[in-house]
């Protein structure tokens, strides 16, 4: 039963029935809120008394395309919001099946990349942008500094990226230390700010939300610059990165104290944190000189550098 008394104008008709047709989603739905009169609140009571709640404030960032519906879940309440808002049956959910929908492939659970029992996934899952898909990473470049204790010291970071939907969402970083109880800190932003960081002590992890300075249009390119400062004493022997997402272009590059200079290095790719070590390289390790990977087109998964001493 349609859930507005008088018919809508004609244009917002033939409107959304282009987005139904076209997407984006988060537009799609935005007009079909508008269309049908309800406030978000209610559509929350709608989707609690059929037995999928949704909060009012993923709702709004669903139909501002701060993020997007990804769990099942969440499919499945968008399967009832159809119902609710008098839209024909998979009319939301064909715009999030679409083959490159939003612009960007659909992300690899964060399961995968930390493995299904570590108990950072609880709190990545809290942020409502750790599903994101609005900002696409064109280019990620990283500088790992280490000491001369051979602990890891800090690590810059630069990324390029486009803007696919609006209004642009956040990025969610997340950070491991070498020792529990250490967790790295947040000591920098340029370009972006952190809206929200949590610090996970005793696994020693650092979670931050980063929005950019200022919104985006889509197609617009941005930097977002950020630096880490590591805590603990512990030597380590390795740094990797996590990509839910493809990328164009990453580089990782190891700056090496003149007295921790190692004696070996070589970039890895791992499927999984258990995985087995995959398209192994031998990096060049000279003084003045960082250990340099680069890598265009990065598929989902691990990516790493992993060093020894003598």
């Amino acid at each position: 039963m349609p859930l507005f008394a008088v018919p809508p104008p004609e244009a917002a008709r033939r409107d959304l029935a282009q987005v139904l047709a076209e997407g984006p989603f988060s537009r799609a739905l935005s007009l079909a809120i508008d269309r049908s009169g309800l406030g978000l609140a209610r559509l929350g009571s709608r989707l609690t008394a059929a037995g999928v709640p949704v909060s009012t404030t993923t709702l709004s960032y669903w139909r501002t395309g701060r993020t997007r519906p990804e769990r099942p879940h969440s499919l499945r309440a968008v399967t009832v919001l159809e119902d609710v808002l008098g839209l024909p049956a998979r009319s939301l959910t064909g715009l999030l099946s679409r083959p490159g929908h939003c612009g960007a492939p659909d992300p690899v659970g964060w399961e995968r990349l930390w493995g299904p029992r570590n108990g950072v996934l609880p709190v990545l899952r809290s942020f409502d942008a750790a599903d994101e898909t609005s900002l696409l990473v064109l280019s990620l470049h990283e500088a790992v500094y280490v000491g001369a204790d051979r602990c890891l010291a800090r690590l810059r970071v630069r990324e390029v990226v486009r803007a696919i939907e609006e209004p642009v969402q956040a990025r969610v970083v997340a950070l491991r230390g070498c020792a529990p109880g250490r967790p790295p800190r947040l000591v920098s932003t340029r370009y972006c700010r952190a809206v929200r960081t949590e610090v996970l002590a005793e696994p020693g992890f650092v979670i931050s939300e980063l929005v950019p300075a200022r919104p985006l249009a889509v197609g617009e390119i941005a930097i977002l610059e950020y630096e880490f400062e590591y805590t603990d004493d512990v030597p380590d022997t390795s740094y990797d990165r996590r990509f839910r997402h493809p990328v164009a272009e990453h580089l990782v590059e190891v700056h090496f104290a003149p007295e921790a200079l190692p004696s070996a290095c070589h970039a890895y790719r791992l499927d999984g944190p258990a995985g087995v070590e995959r398209e192994v390289a031998a990096v060049p390790v000279a003084p003045e000189t960082p250990a340099l990977c680069f890598a265009s087109e990065v598929g989902a998964g691990i990516r790493g550098l992993r060093w020894g001493w003598p």
